[in-house]
């Protein structure tokens, strides 16, 4: 099995160098044939914060954190996670997958398979987990979602917002030191929302480095350490959380913020 600490670093120790970003990001873009959809983003995340990117729809923001685990490959710039540079190399893209947790928008599960089965079968066949101990953390992350009884059912048998914290709880089997969420309750009804939304609140409230993608702007008030405001593929403005809704230094930001508050 290949992680982050299997690859060597320069040693930091006694050099005054600041240690490793949990996410640094320099220089960014992508493009989709002519379109440009991200420019030259710089972002460097610290182990523990948490980062919520806000913004309009198509303003980069999916595709940024979607580049972060490699689910898309970037074309100019450099993307670190824990101090290693993400690569073509097939070893680091699977080193760094593995220290990262994503949910989706869509849940992603698999259809034929129980919330238990979905929630073991990546520690068995990535991690080499017996099948026994994958149970046992299956069942401690199910309890700590509050969803432990329903182990046993088919995804289709679940609400959408126990299936989205089914996904969470499938994430942390990983072990994950970075969590990236990519709008996660875009697909729910408004009455079970908040349910995955306290479930990610106890997540940031025990230290987990997050970036999430979200219009849920109480949730951002609540949790983040910074909000990011993008905008065409470009961070428009990052702030606190009390400046960005109180005192947004751009325009842009202005303009959004005027039009999903009120």
């Amino acid at each position: 099995m290949t992680n982050l600490d299997e690859f060597p670093r320069e040693d930091e120790a006694g050099t005054g160098i600041k240690p490793p970003a949990a996410v640094e990001i320099i220089g960014l873009n992508k493009w989709y044939g002519a379109y440009h959809a991200l420019h030259d983003i710089d972002l460097r995340v610290v182990t523990g914060e948490r980062i919520v990117i806000c913004g309009p729809s198509g303003s980069g923001k999916s595709t940024l954190i979607r580049c972060i685990n490699r689910l898309e490959r970037h074309d100019q710039g450099s993307i670190s996670v824990g101090g290693l540079e993400l690569t073509d190399d097939p070893k680091r893209v699977q080193a760094t997958r593995r220290e990262i947790g994503m949910v989706f928008q869509n849940f992603n599960l698999f259809p034929h398979m129980t919330i238990l089965e979905n929630c073991v079968v990546a520690p068995m066949s990535v991690k080499k987990i017996a099948r026994a101990q994958a149970e046992e953390l299956a069942r401690s992350f199910l309890a700590r979602v509050r969803i432990p009884e329903q182990a046993k059912k088919y995804p289709g048998q679940l609400s959408g917002g126990q299936q989205q914290r089914a996904a969470i709880a499938r994430a942390l089997c990983m072990s994950p030191r970075i969590m990236l969420f990519d709008e996660p309750t875009s697909a729910l009804d408004p009455e079970i929302i908040k349910e995955v939304l306290d479930t990610m609140i106890a997540l940031a409230n025990d230290g987990m480095t997050m970036l999430c993608v979200t219009h849920e702007m109480g949730f951002a008030r609540q949790i983040a350490d910074r909000v990011i405001f993008m905008d065409h593929g470009r961070i428009v403005e990052t702030a606190a959380p009390a400046n960005f809704f109180a005192n947004p230094q751009q325009v842009r930001t202005r303009q959004f913020l005027n039009q999903i508050l009120r």
